[in-house]
């Protein structure tokens, strides 16, 4: 039974070089000698066995048992959610679906500000909640492109906007994992991360805002933004709480999307906030069903998460009648 140590070379500074030297070989042959992701990643991966080796004199049947179970985490579920994702995405474009879907969210207002907080933080959350792993930000920018977004700017809003839900990932894998490499009760963890981040996720839609259209925009949008801001982080917190990270982020962008289309029915900022005077699309007009037709693979999306992550069904697979189908891999140290 191998015990890892936290500071293999008796100065805490070099220990964490050490630890993070993989990570720097990743960045220098991706940003610097611009190799493929593949060929770096195969690379970084050669230094991290070493450092294991030499540095943290981890035995090398512990080291490929930890490859091994990485691998089989990186393929299932990580793997797989993203390419579901994709392809959830890439057949509501090919069906035409996709420009419903940036109608409806076009016809809620005009005004690029709330455009972001529907789109990027709302919609957002929700996708991360659905795949995670940068597929929000990729997805999220695409539409704001289509409403007179700069790309790069549009990149850059989707990106700042996906802090509220980065932190529980694909149906809640980071805090699961989390809770499975530090032997925490998952309920424990989901818990404290409600303590500790509530401060960063209120703040989140009112950094979008200033970062758009700075004090005087945060002013003009105020109402709309405080409570998109309180029904999101509401939401999330109340389901990390009671329920479990799986439907955090996916509640808690629903919330925020339902809290954007109620506000903009009865409110309207005075003055329609557009990037460099960009002009104001016309959306179709679509029929109810057809919007609902559009939406639909993203509701029935989140009833499935939803039906998954109850503890009965989750007894199913585990110690019920289709217990059979679980293939167990055991971890050791």
């Amino acid at each position: 039974m191998w015990t890892q140590t936290l500071d293999p070379l008796d100065n805490l500074l070099l220990s964490a070089l050490a630890a993070a030297l993989p990570i720097f070989v990743f960045l220098l042959l991706m940003v610097v000698l611009k190799l493929s992701g593949v060929l770096s990643g195969l690379i970084a991966l050669a230094v991290e066995v070493l450092v294991a080796l030499i540095a943290y004199g981890m035995p090398a049947t512990a080291v490929a048992g930890a490859g091994l179970s990485g691998s089989l985490t990186a393929l299932w579920p990580i793997a797989y959610i993203i390419v579901m994702a994709v392809w959830l995405y890439r057949l509501a474009v090919l069906s035409g679906r996709f420009d419903i879907i940036r109608d409806s969210i076009g016809a809620v207002s005009a005004d690029q500000r709330i455009q972001v907080s529907l789109i990027s933080f709302a919609f957002g959350a929700f996708l991360e909640g659905v795949a995670g792993f940068g597929v929000p930000i990729a997805i999220c920018a695409a539409p704001l492109v289509r409403l007179g977004f700069a790309p790069m700017r549009a990149a850059v809003l989707s990106l700042i906007a996906n802090v509220g839900a980065g932190a529980y990932g694909a149906i809640g894998i980071p805090v699961l994992v989390g809770a499975q490499v530090t032997g925490m009760e998952v309920m424990d963890l989901s818990r404290m991360m409600v303590v500790i981040l509530r401060p960063l996720t209120l703040v989140v839609p009112f950094l979008l805002v200033m970062v758009m259209d700075g004090v005087r925009g945060l002013r003009e949008t105020f109402p709309m933004t405080l409570v998109v801001s309180l029904a999101f982080s509401g939401v999330q917190a109340g389901v990390l709480w009671f329920i479990g990270p799986e439907l955090a982020d996916i509640g808690a962008g629903l919330a925020g999307m339902v809290a954007v289309f109620a506000v903009a029915r009865a409110w309207a900022p005075e003055r329609i906030h557009r990037e460099d005077d960009a002009p104001v699309p016309v959306p179709r007009a679509h029929s109810f069903n057809e919007v609902v037709v559009a939406w639909s693979p993203f509701y029935i999306l989140s009833a499935f998460i939803l039906l998954w992550s109850l503890p009965p069904v989750e007894e199913l697979f585990t110690t019920g009648a289709l217990g059979g189908t679980t293939i167990a891999v055991p971890r050791r140290g």
